[in-house]
């Protein structure tokens, strides 16, 4: 309850928090994070020369520092977005093509978007439904504070996104295709590290990286467009969104030729700019076996 009562108060502190403010707080805590606390420097080090091995330590070293200012202005973002009005959120977080999703018409309506750990997705799942008027469910792994979860969950609800567990994504799949008629867009997070056997093999980044099935497999499962979510931050605290289309037949895809796609796009999409990608988690803890 103590740390449901603390996430609560930061988020009272972070609605009164102007702006300006906000991101000097921003650079107060990538500074902590960097230099005295070191808060898994060696993981974003080491995730970067495997990545960049073409780079020098110079580059490697700024790409670092930025990243973790990146970081904390995604940490403090997402707090101050719990208590951001409609037009602010417009203002700052724009969509800049919903047309693709909201006249889409193949497979009755319904779509498969991809996303990642990008700039800022946090607000990424506050704004989308502003934008996309269908039902827009999410798939997320529930918080371990359940407190904290109902919150996070009634949140989002209430700006018209619906977060579902990982765990019921099968059945939520085949409960909407099959026995609903309602469009809806279904979104992943798909550059997560899996713990399934099922993990998809590619090539990313110059290393053999396990990847989640989910997308390609539900996808061709149930002949869903499918659509990469790019996020990009235009300047501090602004943000746009623009849908890609990767394809409309995804049956025409081999196993795995989704996932190789997906990962592809998120691949230029990193090289283009590396600091805005989520470095510091333990991407490639899973080893392939020879």
């Amino acid at each position: 309850m103590f740390t449901y009562l603390f996430f609560r108060f930061l988020i009272f502190i972070f609605r009164l928090v102007p702006f300006s403010l906000l991101y000097k707080i921003s650079d107060g805590v990538s500074w902590l994070f960097y230099k005295v606390v070191h808060y898994r420097r060696d993981v974003v080090i080491a995730n970067l020369k495997n990545s960049f091995p073409e780079k020098s330590d110079t580059e490697i070293k700024e790409i670092c520092r930025k990243s973790y200012t990146n970081l904390s202005d995604i940490m403090l973002e997402s707090f101050k977005g719990f208590s951001m009005s409609e037009n602010i959120m417009r203002e700052r977080f724009k969509v800049l093509n919903p047309e693709l999703i909201n006249n889409e018409t193949n497979a009755n309506g319904f779509s498969l978007q991809v996303a990642a750990h990008y700039a800022n997705w946090e607000w990424g799942a506050l704004a989308y439904s502003l934008y996309i008027y269908k039902q827009n469910i999410c798939f997320y792994k529930p918080l371990s504070n359940k407190f904290i979860d109902v919150y996070v969950r009634k949140q989002r609800s209430a700006g018209g996104m619906t977060l579902v567990s990982i765990k019921n994504t099968a059945q939520i799949f085949k409960d909407f295709t099959t026995t609903n008629t309602a469009p809806a867009t279904f979104l992943l997070v798909s550059d997560q590290s899996p713990t399934s056997p099922k993990s998809h093999w590619v090539k990313f980044l110059n290393q053999d990286t396990a990847c989640l099935h989910g997308a390609d497999e539900y996808a061709r499962l149930y002949d869903l467009p499918v659509y990469y979510i790019d996020i990009q931050r235009i300047s501090r605290g602004f943000y746009s969104l623009n849908l890609k289309l990767l394809t409309t037949e995804p049956r025409k895809f081999p196993p795995q030729g989704i996932t190789q796609l997906f990962m592809c796009e998120l691949e230029k999409i990193i090289r283009h700019k590396p600091e805005d990608w989520l470095w510091t988690h333990k991407r490639w803890k899973i080893k392939r076996e020879n």
